[in-house]
């Protein structure tokens, strides 16, 4: 197995490094896929490029390419366009699969190579496992854990490409879709993707450029405002404005932004 990971980027930069720390020893080729301009048109705050030829300097990314989005064409045309993107550029450099991850993504290393055993042993095509979701910082997770999806890692087929809805095992994002042929579902206690979703400097910035954000426009303001004022142990209110219980946590990747 050659394992090329494509990370996809605007914002959430302040999460990037210690991602790629808990993958870095596991995997052959980074890429990351940024852009400066959100699908919505927002203009980044930092300058992206610069960030990250120094991680590309350091030795924790290959490669870097700007992705330039259709503005106006939504969400999910861009995300398609992207994770295609960073496909393609990881079959160009020989690898044989491949790892979607977004910059609050994180995983164990101990988890991560015993997992990437099993598909390369089991020959199987594609995987997916569940998720811990934290919030405000690494030490604070929602309780209960949520049962959705996060798919791991694909084996790379000429000709198979992500597309939006395709039919898959398990609840999954949309434009994470692949054919699933050979599909391994871990358990929790095999392997967990940690999801550090509403974990960040400035949260308004990832829910105002989201994707999924139609689906909460009009409550932004009110979550930021609470996000901002939150203590535990009070409920947490997520981005459609249910209020959820959490639990305190070891924090494995020492994520400190908040309380």
């Amino acid at each position: 197995m050659k394992l090329g990971i494509a990370y996809n980027l605007f914002d959430g930069e302040e999460l990037l490094v210690d991602s790629i720390k808990s993958i870095r020893n596991s995997v052959d080729y980074i890429i990351v896929i940024y852009q400066q301009v959100s699908n919505f048109g927002s203009v980044s705050e930092i300058n992206l490029s610069d960030y990250l030829t120094g991680l590309k300097n350091d030795g924790l990314i290959d490669d870097m390419v700007l992705y330039n989005p259709r503005v106006g064409s939504g969400g999910h045309f861009n995300e398609i366009t992207k994770r295609n993107l960073g496909l393609y550029e990881c079959s160009r450099k020989g690898c044989t699969h491949f790892l979607l991850m977004d910059s609050d993504e994180f995983y164990t290393e101990e988890q991560f190579n015993i997992s990437k055993e099993v598909i390369l042993s089991g020959d199987f095509d594609s995987s997916a496992c569940q998720m811990v979701t934290y919030y405000k910082n690494g030490s604070y997770r929602l309780e209960p854990k949520e049962e959705y999806y996060v798919p791991f890692i694909y084996k790379i087929t000429p000709g198979v490409e992500f597309v939006h809805n395709n039919p898959f095992p398990v609840l999954i994002d949309p434009t994470r879709r692949m054919g699933p042929g050979k599909c391994k579902i871990f358990t929790r206690y095999e392997l967990e993707m940690h999801h550090m979703s509403f974990v960040r400097k400035d949260l308004n910035i990832k829910l105002q450029n989201s994707s999924a954000k139609g689906s909460f426009e009009h409550s932004i303001n009110k979550i930021v405002d609470y996000y901002n004022n939150w203590k535990y142990p009070s409920p947490v209110m997520w981005a459609d404005s249910r209020l959820i219980s959490v639990v305190p946590t070891e924090n494995l990747f020492n994520i400190n932004f908040g309380q």
